[in-house]
């Protein structure tokens, strides 16, 4: 009994300071750039460099200082967010958050965007009357929400995908056209890495 509770607590251990590894890697300026710039309509025009200077704002080090991270908006549901960071957009310089959750393991019993969906519909009920969000019904203030959920262990028929979801307007009867801003407020993205060795295995793709 107690070698069952002794392993469970060092998997519990290395899943922590796996979890925190991940978290120090992507808190760097210079993976964020390379993320972005992949991944976000915001900052697919910029160079890497020039990403690197938009994350500067307000903070001169390497690395991006997370925000407070605890989500205790919903009473006796609270959530942890990995990494939390609040940018400009560089192309109308609205203030947007982007939450990023690096996954040691595809978790199976249920979709990551299914939880992806949770944790942003959270990061927009958050905003109200907050100190950095919007006060009362004061709507039309939202703020863009963007969360990525990075996965590093998952099925082989995953690899080398990226997949996102985000509102759009469709017109179903007339044509009331509004602009993108109005409603582009919520991207959930799941990237599934490639492992390079899977590309290794008895000297050849698996694919083929």
């Amino acid at each position: 009994m107690e070698d069952k509770k002794e392993l469970k607590e060092i998997m519990q251990e290395s899943k922590r300071l796996y979890d925190e590894q991940c978290k120090k890697i992507l808190s760097y300026k210079q993976i964020l750039s390379y993320l972005f710039q992949s991944c976000l309509e915001e900052y697919k025009d910029p160079s890497l460099e020039e990403i690197q200077d938009l994350l500067d704002e307000g903070q001169s080090l390497d690395k991006m200082i997370s925000k407070n991270v605890e989500d205790q908006s919903i009473r006796g549901s609270m959530i942890r967010y990995d990494l939390l960071y609040k940018l400009k957009n560089p192309q109308n310089s609205n203030s947007m958050w982007i939450d990023i959750e690096p996954q040691g393991m595809d978790p199976g019993t249920y979709d990551l965007f299914h939880r992806g969906f949770y944790y942003a519909t959270r990061m927009v009920a958050r905003q109200r009357n907050d100190p950095e969000g919007f006060k009362e019904d004061d709507f039309d203030n939202i703020q863009k929400i963007i969360t990525f959920w990075i996965c590093l262990r998952h099925a082989r028929y995953k690899d080398n995908t990226i997949n996102r979801y985000r509102i759009e307007e469709r017109n179903i009867v007339v044509h009331l056209k509004h602009a993108k801003e109005f409603y582009d407020l919520m991207e959930i993205i799941l990237l599934y890495p490639r492992k390079q060795q899977r590309s290794q295995e008895h000297g050849r793709d698996p694919e083929q």
